[in-house]
């Protein structure tokens, strides 16, 4: 089921080069840039965080000392 749920979420990315999205109570960017990927919270856009790829930034990146993969069933696309 994850393994779905995270290929869809890839596809979308591909698709768009971003994807808006919602985890607890904030709503965060994924996006494409030249470098890499950067993940942020909209809130908080001065804590921009680079990954070579999204992959990488699914794995690393952290919301409440969790990863975006592990919390990938409470991901809502906004």
């Amino acid at each position: 089921m994850i393994y779905v749920r995270y290929q869809e979420l890839e596809n979308i990315f591909n698709t768009s080069n971003e994807i808006k999205f919602k985890l607890y109570s904030l709503e965060y960017i994924i996006r494409k840039i030249d470098t890499g990927v950067e993940v942020f919270a909209i809130l908080y856009q001065n804590r921009k965080q680079t990954y070579s790829s999204f992959s990488d930034a699914m794995n690393n990146f952290t919301v409440y000392n969790e990863s975006l993969i592990d919390n990938i069933d409470r991901i809502q696309i906004i």
